[in-house]
């Protein structure tokens, strides 16, 4: 998870598209096999989908599109950045997902000093920790915000008291820290701590340290086929009548609701999309998407969109597709994302967005999360970046 999903452009001097083309250019540099591949193609589907809608045009000019398989590879996406930017002449570079791949991308975007790039899924903080670069625009979200906010909910709510389990990569690592500070900060105890490395298939030994640490509450971040099995196997080991699981979004996302089931029930989580989020603007959303894919939309699919929502304000605001005028159109600018309140923070290019709080409930003979309060606008650290 950790991935990031970015949104690039490639600076003219006119207001064509870069190297005074008659396009607005668009290169995808996303997993399309592998792993990853739906992540990718759920980017691009949301990407697509609000450029449809505006009948395959920005501010009167035609979009056009190009794409490569980055494989999650570091190396392969690093040759495609440079290979859209120097060949391509894209306006904008919408991927890659993988953090590490974002984060060897990050210094090339800003050497051509000729691309916007909107991060459409990587939550590493340090691409604004240590990166800090005008020209990487998140509309995804950062680690710090889909794991410390829910600690003040947690220690009001749930326990005074938690363990924390996590997968022991960079992201997991850093979803279980920012937790557990904000949690401590609030008055609240960890208790203990449990790393499971990737891809485990039998929690069974991971379960036990986590009952015996007698905690009241767990705090977890596991994702994917990882989450699935967590979830699972926590429940069948019993603890759910003993403690309370809440964790970070991806532990209860709506790609592996389906397959946790009822083991879900009664558990929280936080993220800043739900697809089955009460508002009007969601569920337009939700039906077009629905429309042209036959599926709801995930958190990754809205991702994409608002990366096509920034590049519209950006290309309309600025007249053009020069890159530093598409930079000043998107500091602090405002985007209409079915998520609900969105703005880039001025600081950091990193959202300010609203996180909502799900419980797992049963609907529809099977299982949804319900949300149960959203928290508006949250931004979080700047960690001393200013641009």
């Amino acid at each position: 998870m950790g991935a990031a999903g970015s949104l690039a452009l490639a600076g003219c001097t006119d207001s064509l598209g870069a190297g005074g083309s008659s396009a607005v250019k668009v290169g995808f540099v996303l997993p399309f096999s592998g792993t990853y591949s739906l992540l990718g193609e759920s980017i691009e589907n949301g990407f697509k989908l609000h450029v449809d809608d505006l009948g395959g045009e920005i501010d009167g000019t035609e979009v056009e599109y190009v794409k490569k398989d980055t494989g999650a590879d570091t190396s392969t996406g690093v040759s495609i950045t440079k290979e859209f930017i120097q060949k391509e002449q894209v306006d904008f570079l919408v991927g890659p997902v993988s953090s590490a791949v974002a984060a060897a991308m990050l210094p090339e975007v800003e050497k051509q000093a000729s691309a916007l790039w909107l991060n459409a899924n990587s939550g590493n903080f340090k691409l604004v920790a240590e990166g800090c670069s005008k020209y990487h625009f998140r509309t995804a979200f950062n680690s710090w915000q889909t794991s410390a906010p829910l600690a003040r909910f947690v220690m009001d709510n749930v326990a005074d008291n938690v363990c924390v389990s996590y997968a022991d990569y960079a992201f997991g690592q850093q979803s279980k820290t920012f937790f557990s500070e904000e949690f401590e900060k609030a008055g609240g105890t960890v208790v203990d701590e449990v790393a499971a490395p990737l891809g485990t298939s039998d929690y069974s030994s991971f379960l036990q340290e986590i009952e015996n640490s007698g905690a009241d509450a767990v705090y977890s971040f596991f994702a994917g086929g990882d989450a699935v099995n967590y979830v699972k196997q926590f429940s069948e080991f019993g603890l759910n009548d003993k403690m309370t699981q809440t964790g970070s979004g991806f532990l209860l996302s709506a790609d592996t609701l389906p397959a946790q089931g009822e083991a879900a029930l009664g558990m929280y989580s936080l993220l800043h999309y739900t697809p089955t989020k009460q508002s009007e603007r969601n569920q337009a959303f939700v039906e077009a998407y629905r429309g042209a894919h036959d599926t709801a939309p995930n958190v990754y699919a809205c991702q994409g969109y608002d990366a096509a929502l920034a590049a519209e304000k950006a290309v309309t605001e600025a007249g053009g597709t020069d890159v530093e005028q598409l930079v000043d159109a998107l500091s602090g600018a405002k985007i209409d994302s079915p998520r609900g309140n969105f703005r880039f923070n001025p600081k950091t290019n990193d959202p300010i967005h609203d996180l909502d709080v799900r419980k797992v409930v049963s609907a529809d003979g099977g299982v949804t999360n319900e949300i149960v309060e959203t928290l508006e606008s949250v931004e979080g650290p700047t960690w001393n970046c200013s641009l």
